[in-house]
């Protein structure tokens, strides 16, 4: 077996929906995978785009999102290496519901469809996985929309940047500071929101030293703070 084919193998069983696959099926599976590499702010798919394929992401992070006719992002998820994604149109043979992204230089594994549907077919126990995560898709768009209608604009902001920092943050010292290399307006296009609403907010904790601003870039300092927004 090639070393190519031995690393696939050893990343698939890493995915929770490959986990309990057997070693001589992980091999097939391996066999028939395809590596993509994207460069930072590459396009993957589109939505509305044919879903012939299931992505598990090895290093990078993908950015799942769409973007309405008057150019603003919402953002729905951020995909870490381990993780897969584009199952929902992989699996109904319909177009992408939303937009994939790679956040920063990312290395994918790709599945076509005929082999995931094949694979489920001859081990239908695996389905159960997939339909495990499918449901927490489905519980993560529920969160969104509750706190678009029911956290305030500082809750909506505190806890995307815990998200963005536990996604792609960077901890340097003992401090506790997490820094997260992205402007104020590369997180207010992932919230759906103006810069100027982002930059309002970020201005007073900066100011309470909740936050340090620089140029593309945004520290946590105090993440228990950002919390409190997000409980009250």
């Amino acid at each position: 077996m090639s070393d190519a084919i031995s690393r696939r193998r050893e990343m698939l069983a890493r995915t929770p929906m490959f986990t309990k696959v057997t070693q001589e099926d992980l091999d097939v599976l391996a066999a028939k995978t395809k590596t993509v590499t994207l460069v930072a702010r590459e396009t993957l798919f589109a939505k509305g785009d044919p879903g012939d394929r299931l992505f598990i992401v090895v290093k990078g992070l993908i950015r799942i999102g769409v973007l309405s006719p008057d150019g603003r992002e919402v953002t729905y998820g951020l995909i870490k290496p381990g993780q897969l994604f584009g199952e929902i149109a992989l699996l109904d043979g319909g177009p992408r519901t939303a937009d994939a992204t790679a956040m920063e230089a990312t290395e994918l594994l790709a599945l076509d469809r005929r082999e995931v549907l094949s694979f489920l077919a001859m081990h239908p126990s695996h389905s159960q996985r997939l339909i495990e995560i499918l449901c927490e898709r489905v519980r993560r768009a529920d969160e969104l929309l509750e706190d678009i209608f029911f956290l305030t604009l500082s809750g909506r902001l505190a806890k995307h940047l815990l998200v963005l920092g536990g996604a792609v943050g960077e901890r340097k010292g003992d401090d506790g500071a997490v820094t997260i290399r992205m402007s104020q307006q590369e997180v207010a296009d992932h919230m759906g929101i103006t810069r100027e609403s982002v930059n309002k907010v970020l201005s007073k904790w900066e100011q309470a030293g909740l936050v340090g601003l620089w140029r593309g870039q945004i520290t946590i300092n105090d993440q228990d703070a950002l919390e409190s927004f997000v409980a009250n």
